[in-house]
């Protein structure tokens, strides 16, 4: 008979990921396939003049999509970071104040956190509709989305399941 080493030990069970949380994670993906697409089918340049254009055709066909997909995104990070932090015990705060609590909680690097700093303060004066926002500045943070993205998306799962969620039923 084999003899153990060290007093045995029962791992707790994974609780399933919050309802919202959950609903979130599953519907993110084809959004930011959606982004995606239409970055592979609008350039920098085509965005930039399209919104400067008077063009309804050009906004509806190029502006618009691109926006919409990227306004979505960030919307998704931004309530995933609130309800994250709140099964972390974690006051949440305005949307740069919850990105240091992730940051502190090591969910999100120092540059993670610089970069969709950025992404998400473009998303609001996109929301806000400054007049002065520029076009340029929309399609570069909507680049640097689409390019961390699956990282953001990967850390926070982690970071889940640190926090003692894991897969399987969603908790109502």
């Amino acid at each position: 008979m084999a003899r153990r080493r060290g007093p045995e030990r029962e791992q707790q069970p994974a609780k399933p990921l919050p309802r919202k949380i959950a609903a979130r994670l599953a519907d993110v993906r084809r959004h930011y396939e959606a982004l995606g697409h239409v970055l592979e089918g609008t350039s920098r340049e085509r965005f930039v003049e399209a919104s400067r254009l008077a063009d309804p055709e050009g906004l509806a066909g190029q502006v618009y999509p691109l926006e919409r997909a990227f306004e979505i995104l960030c919307n998704y990070v931004a309530e995933l970071n609130e309800l994250g932090l709140a099964e972390a015990g974690l006051a949440s705060g305005d949307r740069p104040s919850n990105l240091r609590l992730l940051e502190r909680e090591r969910v999100l690097g120092a540059a993670r956190t610089r970069r969709w700093r950025g992404i998400l303060e473009a998303r609001n004066e996109l929301h806000h509709e400054y007049p002065d926002i520029r076009a340029a500045g929309v399609y570069h943070a909507a680049v640097e989305l689409a390019g961390d993205f699956p990282a953001y998306v990967r850390d926070y799962v982690a970071w889940m399941r640190r926090l003692g969620f894991g897969a399987g039923p969603v908790q109502r």
